[in-house]
């Protein structure tokens, strides 16, 4: 089982990461397929907690040099079609979606075919001065990372709680982060730097006490939001300015969710 979750681990940035190298209504497509791919991953790693064994959240290195989206695409196909599974109501469902995923993928390989710019390094953003480039890459390139790994975070630990509320507060934040990653990953690659952020050690999301990863968490936090303040105030570009003042009040209530979930742990 756990040789299954790295292969799903693996497809579900393959196809959340590709996304981003698509026009926008095959960009839908993947990020809607990437989002039912992280359920899987979900549903899978829950069958191992429930069986009493552990898992992590290793994984095969993802692809992302293609010559063209044409490429891409059909290399999705050919992935999905390589996928293995045990029996199972659960992998029924996983193989029938991935049936589902496989068809519409040929079909989209078929419709058009262009070249990939998300990974040019170009580093241009119209309306944007070097300086103010420089200060997006270097944020962008801290900030996927930490969301990517705070999805794995508040997975691992949503798992193994029998405290429903944490449960809840957790899901917000896989939530959120999932907006955040998606809007970040745009800006990267519209830049031309989009990558696949590095994997997650072990030690991050194993964790011996909740409260103090929350607590870490909260200052992390906060040290975001004053990169999100120093961003919106250095970026002349009304429409970033905004964004980034959009997610410095997200990440305001981020902090009020972990105090809660940190609250919830000393009952």
């Amino acid at each position: 089982m756990q040789k299954i979750l790295e292969a799903k681990h693996t497809l579900w940035l393959e196809l959340f990461f590709g996304a981003f190298t698509l026009e926008p209504s095959q960009k839908e497509i993947l990020l809607d397929f990437a989002m039912i791919e992280y359920r899987h991953l979900k549903w899978i790693a829950k069958e191992i907690v429930k069986n009493g064994q552990d898992f992590d959240w290793s994984r095969e290195e993802p692809k992302t040099q293609f010559a063209d989206t044409k490429e891409l695409l059909e290399y999705l196909a050919i992935k999905l079609a390589g996928m293995s599974y045990p029996e199972g109501p659960l992998f029924d469902r996983i193989r029938s979606d991935e049936e589902y995923m496989r068809f519409r993928l040929q079909r989209l390989a078929k419709e058009s075919s262009q070249p990939i710019s998300a990974f040019s390094k170009e580093l241009c953003y119209e309306g944007l001065e070097a300086k103010s480039i420089q200060t997006l890459v270097q944020f962008l390139f801290e900030e996927i990372y930490k969301e990517y790994e705070l999805i794995l975070v508040y997975t691992y630990a949503q798992l193994y709680t029998n405290e429903a509320r944490l449960g809840l507060i957790f899901e917000d934040l896989i939530y959120e982060s999932f907006y955040h990653l998606k809007s970040f990953a745009h800006l990267a690659a519209k830049l031309g730097i989009l990558f696949v952020p590095r994997e997650v050690m072990k030690e991050v999301y194993k964790f011996e006490r909740l409260s103090t990863f929350l607590q870490e968490g909260i200052e992390e936090e906060r040290a975001a939001k004053e990169q999100c303040r120093a961003l919106s105030q250095e970026i002349q570009d009304e429409e970033l300015r905004k964004f980034f003042d959009f997610i410095d009040n997200q990440e305001t209530y981020h902090i009020e969710l972990m105090q809660e979930a940190l609250e919830v742990t000393k009952r």
